[in-house]
């Protein structure tokens, strides 16, 4: 019997590439009676290339029995144990130090992923032509156990408005040669799903909350380094998705891949969305979207320098801020005779700034924000000296 002809270019190649890592990040205090269900729909995800990361705020409740279970089931989980509870956000920060995906989801607790969510998350960021921040995906509603709504109102709002309608937007990832995407593929209307939002139109809430949403490890790692974050203790999500919304931009996807669930105790929410109907109680510490912007526009203003560095050009900058100023409820100014909070940032920054985008520049900006003459020209003389013996050394 002849022997089969060896042909190389018959045989199974390897895999040219493979699909980035996601980091999925739990922060917990005291939902141990949720916390397991969350940690199960992320290790029932149909996209196997995941890291679980679990940060526990010291909790006092059932927590610590759960932890052990899921350490005993899904032993490759990182769990970190904390000996106090000290925000969301700091939390969030030492999950992401310990992390080491290319894309990060923050799973709140008490919410859980639906089986397809990483890998429709996954699928858009290597299917897009604009490298975005983040993508947020749609959520189911939840009272305990029940559904209540198939949709947030923030994603479904700016869908409805039309104002995210892209042509060409996806560059399908599964139409790639070389078996790229392993995966299955969505239907052929899923384009049709996916929608822009541009830097500018940040002055509106367009997203899911923090469990609907992944990021761009790069992007965040822009954001994360502010100091004062760790003082924002809840509404991390206000911050990330305005900040690098603002700067890079986002898509929605219009298909639930995630529940959010109420139960009472929710830190934001007190009751699924109802048109028309504040779900929140305005001016608690729960109510953090203020301070976050306040922490935004402090954080552009303070590393001026170094987003001029990365930004293409002067005008971007200036731009961002102007969006994060113009989001309502207004911020209110720091110093009498400004009409806005970043003017006043501006003018009490006003040597940095200067060098980082020209005195003339400033000056011009202040103007077209209605500060007057008086206080521009003191915030001038102020930082004079200081312009002057940097240029004599």
């Amino acid at each position: 019997m002849n022997k089969p002809e060896f042909l190389p270019h018959k045989t199974i190649a390897p895999r040219l590439t493979e699909l980035p890592l996601v980091s999925v990040i739990i922060v917990n205090y005291n939902y141990g009676r949720f916390l397991w269900q969350a940690v199960t729909s992320v290790f029932q995800q149909t996209y196997s290339n995941f890291e679980c990361i679990i940060i526990d705020n010291a909790s006092a409740d059932e927590s610590a029995d759960v932890l052990t279970r899921i350490e005993e089931t899904y032993p490759d989980t990182i769990i970190i144990r904390r000996k106090e509870n000290s925000g969301q956000s700091s939390a969030s920060i030492e999950g992401y130090a310990a992390s080491s995906g290319e894309y990060i989801v923050f799973l709140d607790a008490d919410d859980c992923l639906l089986p397809d969510c990483l890998s429709t998350h996954i699928f858009v960021h290597l299917s897009l032509r604009i490298p975005v921040g983040f993508s947020s995906g749609d959520m189911l509603q939840s009272v305990g156990q029940r559904l209540v709504l198939g949709t947030v109102t923030g994603i479904s709002d700016y869908i409805r408005s039309g104002k995210g309608r892209t042509e060409c937007l996806l560059r399908r990832i599964d139409y790639a040669s070389g078996n790229i995407w392993p995966l299955p593929s969505p239907d052929d209307d899923f384009e049709a799903d996916v929608h822009f939002v541009p830097p500018e139109n940040v002055t509106s809430w367009a997203w899911a909350p923090t469990s609907g949403n992944c990021f761009r490890r790069d992007a965040l790692q822009l954001f994360l380094g502010n100091k004062r974050l760790q003082d924002l203790r809840s509404c991390t999500d206000a911050y990330l998705l305005r900040g690098i919304g603002s700067l890079m931009g986002s898509v929605l996807i219009d298909r639930a891949i995630a529940i959010y669930r109420l139960h009472g105790q929710n830190v934001f929410s007190k009751s699924p969305q109802l048109n028309g109907i504040l779900i929140y109680e305005r001016g608690t510490p729960s109510d953090n979207d203020l301070f976050a912007r306040r922490l935004l526009i402090d954080y552009f203003i303070d590393n001026a320098a170094l987003f001029m560095r990365k930004l293409p050009a002067q005008q971007t900058f200036l731009h961002v801020l102007k969006r994060l100023d113009a989001i309502d409820p207004k911020l209110p100014p720091a110093i009498p005779g400004c009409h806005s909070y970043l003017a006043s940032k501006l003018v009490l920054s006003f040597n940095p700034i200067a060098q980082a985008i020209g005195t003339r520049s400033l000056i011009m900006t202040l103007l077209s924000m209605r500060v007057p003459p008086s206080v521009i020209i003191r915030a001038y003389c102020k930082h004079w000296p200081a312009r002057l013996m940097k240029q004599v050394n």
